[in-house]
């Protein structure tokens, strides 16, 4: 999952530059990105808030994508709109001014709390942004709210036939409740 999306990639080097409480926002728009093998986000859209702290860059931002999906009802492909926030610290690998190496992991420091900016001061949002979706995605995505789903008899798209195997069978727990409502009818 290492596709190289230049439209999620900005250069930092000025805010790096600048004091800990300068910000900058970035817009983005990329048409695809691939979440995982099975899945496509299309029309990928939003807005990052990149603030400089003290060790970096912080980078909170909305993304809005349309996202290809199975139905877990009736199976079929659909595409569904998945609207994310994310929130991703980056720091640098150089020294905005020396140029010297910080890619050093720290003692006790755990590497995947944060990301890196590339050497030449490059934020790739490709990766915080495809993880955002992916969790904000439905686990069980359904194509609309009136969805059928399949017939547990013969597996036939309840949406585009009615094979006549779906049958109102009653829970004996029930039998009761349903003399009680056939007297109130007559």
């Amino acid at each position: 999952m290492n596709a190289h999306n230049y439209d999620l990639e900005f250069n930092v080097s000025g805010l790096l530059k600048q004091t800990t409480g300068a910000s900058r926002t970035y817009h983005f728009e990329t048409p695809d990105l691939q979440l995982y093998e099975e899945s496509v986000a299309h029309q990928i859209v939003g807005d990052a808030g990149a603030l400089r702290i003290k060790t970096g860059i912080l980078v909170q931002g909305t993304v809005t994508a349309n996202v290809e999906m199975e139905c877990s009802r009736c199976l079929v492909p659909f595409v569904g709109k998945i609207e994310a926030s994310f929130e991703e610290e980056f720091r640098p690998t150089v020294d905005i001014i020396s140029g010297v190496s910080m890619h050093e992991i720290r003692e006790g420091e755990y590497e995947g709390d944060y990301s890196w900016l590339t050497h030449d001061h490059m934020m790739n949002l490709t990766e915080v942004i495809r993880q955002a979706i992916i969790v904000n995605m439905p686990y069980n995505p359904i194509c609309s709210p009136d969805c059928a789903g399949l017939c547990p008899e013969c597996g036939a798209d309840l949406n585009v036939e009615h094979c006549g195997h779906m049958t109102a069978k009653l829970d004996n727990r029930l039998s009761v409740l349903a003399s009680l409502l056939e007297q109130l009818k007559d």
